[in-house]
């Protein structure tokens, strides 16, 4: 297209060179009329200067009147010149009509004027040849009638002429002015040919100018076809990238679901399941905070946990505190909802951390909510294009949780005791085993416990078998708290009788424990229909290395030192010693 359109402009170029020489060939040229003036002007002083002598027969004109006449008509000349009158077609046409008369005249009474009638003749000659040409816009009609005009003043000068100079004269003067017009017509004729091939040429040019400009305006339209169709595979390329930087996103982010969906299926600890998850949806969506709250539950977590993965230590702060309340949210709201800008006053945490976007999801098992996930991003748009991977993230974790639960349950149905939902006597033992193994590889101390309520077939004769139960059950729910507290264990060992463990503790250390525990059963009321029960326990405490050498005798030294308080008053805290060991 750049070749063509170049061809077109030198071919514009070749159209204008053109008529800028026709043009050239007929405007008024100031400079070349101006030489010719002056050349007749110095020659009409020569002939004033010098005398010579007018041959004619009866001269009208001399030298000086020719000077003058000359020097009128070449004043007037420039000053039409100057003041741009001849860029009107018909002043200029009248004007050189006027001087070709004019001159006609002083060449027919002066013709033997030898010096003078050369630039004179000369001077007709162009004025004749302008006045035939000029804005004749190469009409035929139009030159052949100037023509005729010419022809005419020709015919009147050379009869004129004929009354001023001899017959031989005369005759040089009609030869010299039929030399005169047949040379203009000669002229006007080369030019009118040249013009003639001049407009063949244009004409050519001008049809391979449109020629070329429809060349040009399809090839422009082809090159705009070509420039939207690389646009669209430019665009369809970013596209492209695009689809395939997502693909590779989602299979990273599947990829990433699959192993922690694969780790959650290989364990039953929850808080672990909780740290992949979260790690991953740092890793994989790198957001400002990731955190996942467990409300308080009998079989994942007693107390509730909260994760949370952030830069920020102000907001980990606040968000713990406010964990309760975010909660609650989930449970109310029962999906997931995306909160940006004014939505983001109502969560107190963010406080002035750079956040801009915040999605909480619940968690839930069926209807039930059991905790949240939060996740939140320093941009407004995180979560436009969707939030099926942490949904799918939660889907794995309910499922995870879910297996949890129920395999915990089924161990608790195991290990626990169906009454008290304390450690059921044979799981106890094998904890107790562990704990004694432990002990004496390591050097470390054991603190055993065994306690009894006084006085518990009164209980169930008194206010029947059910209360005796829910009396069961408040000592062991009370030992149980004391116990986890203070990474201890506790079992039931008979019908009415507990054992508590204290791994790495004195027997100092349990016994503040057990005083404690001792005096808060003391005062604790059974509420059983309409009566308000209190109880009491002997507890009989013992430890390793301290007072039994032994590991494997602890539960046995308990045992007498609870049974010597009861023979010695009940409702009594024993410590074990030699004398009581002796003693039985």
């Amino acid at each position: 297209m750049g070749e063509n359109i170049l061809n077109k402009s030198d071919t514009d170029e070749e159209i204008q060179s053109i008529n800028d020489k026709m043009n050239n060939s007929i405007i008024y040229n100031p400079i070349f009329h101006r030489i010719i003036y002056v050349a007749c002007i110095l020659s009409s002083i020569i002939c004033a200067v010098g005398k010579i002598s007018n041959e004619s027969k009866n001269p009208s004109f001399n030298a000086y009147e020719v000077f003058v006449v000359l020097l009128v008509l070449f004043v007037i000349d420039f000053f039409l010149y100057r003041m741009n009158y001849f860029m009107s077609t018909k002043v200029f046409l009248v004007f050189r009509f006027c001087e070709i008369l004019l001159f006609e005249l002083i060449i027919a009474v002066i013709a033997n004027i030898n010096v003078l009638v050369m630039p004179l003749s000369a001077m007709i000659f162009l004025w004749e040849t302008e006045y035939i040409l000029y804005g004749s816009d190469f009409m035929k009609d139009n030159i052949f009638t100037r023509r005729i005009v010419i022809a005419i003043l020709a015919i009147i000068s050379s009869a004129l002429g004929a009354n001023y100079r001899e017959e031989v004269i005369w005759t040089c003067f009609i030869v010299l002015h039929i030399v005169i017009v047949c040379g203009v017509y000669a002229i006007v004729n080369m030019i009118v040919e040249i013009n003639d091939r001049n407009e063949k040429r244009i004409f050519k040019l001008s049809n391979e100018v449109a020629d070329i400009q429809d060349a040009n305006e399809k090839l422009i339209e082809y090159q705009e076809k070509i420039e939207t169709i690389n646009e669209e595979i430019n665009y369809q390329r970013i596209e492209m990238k695009r689809t395939n930087n997502e693909l590779e996103q989602v299979n990273k982010e599947v990829e990433a679901q699959a192993e922690v969906m694969k780790y959650m299926s290989s364990t039953f600890s929850v808080q672990k399941c909780v740290d992949v998850l979260t790690d991953s949806i740092i890793e994989m969506r790198q957001p400002k905070l990731c955190a996942i709250y467990t409300a308080p539950d009998d079989f994942i977590d007693k107390y509730g946990n909260i994760t949370i993965k952030t830069n920020y230590t102000s907001i980990e702060r606040r968000l713990k505190e406010d964990s309760k309340d975010l909660f609650k949210l989930a449970k109310d709201n029962k999906a997931t909802r995306i909160y940006v800008k004014d939505e983001l006053e109502q969560f107190g945490f963010i406080g002035k951390a750079n956040i801009n976007s915040v999605a909480l999801f619940p968690l839930a098992e069926e209807e039930a909510t059991y905790g949240f996930m939060i996740v939140a991003s320093d941009r407004e748009d995180f979560f436009d294009k969707g939030i099926a991977y942490y949904e799918g993230c939660i889907a794995e974790f309910n499922i995870s949780v879910k297996n949890t639960r129920l395999y915990l349950m089924m161990q608790d149905m195991a290990h626990k005791d169906g009454l008290t939902h304390i450690n059921n006597r044979m799981y106890f033992m094998q904890l107790f085993e562990a704990t004694v193994n432990k002990a004496k590889k390591e050097k470390t101390p054991v603190s055993v416990a065994l306690y009894d309520i006084d006085k518990f077939k009164s209980v169930n004769d008194t206010y029947g078998h059910l209360a005796g139960d829910e009396v069961i059950k408040m000592v062991a729910s009370i030992g149980d708290k004391y116990a986890e507290a203070n990474d201890g264990y506790v079992g039931r060992y008979g019908g009415e009788e507990f054992l508590i463990v204290f791994p790495d503790k004195d027997k100092n250390q349990a016994l503040s424990i057990l005083e404690a525990m001792h005096e808060e059963i003391k005062n604790t009321v059974v509420k059983y229909e309409e009566y308000n029960i209190n109880v009491n326990v002997c507890i009989g405490l013992t430890a390793y290395p301290e007072i039994c050498d032994e590991p494997s005798l602890l539960i046995n030294r308990a045992d007498m030192a609870m049974y010597y308080g009861k023979e010695h008053g009940r409702g009594r805290l024993v410590i074990d010693s030699p004398e009581i060991a002796q003693e039985d």
